[in-house]
């Protein structure tokens, strides 16, 4: 049997922000902001990453022209 989980408070917060109907076009524009704001978490978060690493394009570069894949 799951156990019940507690929401927390975005998601408190999100139920209630969104108790009003909304049309598709606020769906789609809001689902647009989510996905822009979590885009750009992600990229600041690899950009801490790359520089935390000392890397560069040329490191980028190398690696996309690295072949990896295992021989069978």
């Amino acid at each position: 049997m799951e156990q019940a989980t507690k929401l927390n408070s975005m998601q408190l917060f999100m139920i209630k922000l969104f108790e009003k109907q909304l049309n598709a076009k606020q769906e789609s524009e809001i689902k647009a902001l989510l996905t822009e704001y979590f885009a750009r978490q992600i990229d600041d978060e690899m950009d801490q990453i790359w520089e935390s690493k000392g890397l560069s394009q040329e490191d980028l570069d190398r690696a996309l022209e690295t072949h990896k894949r295992t021989p069978y």
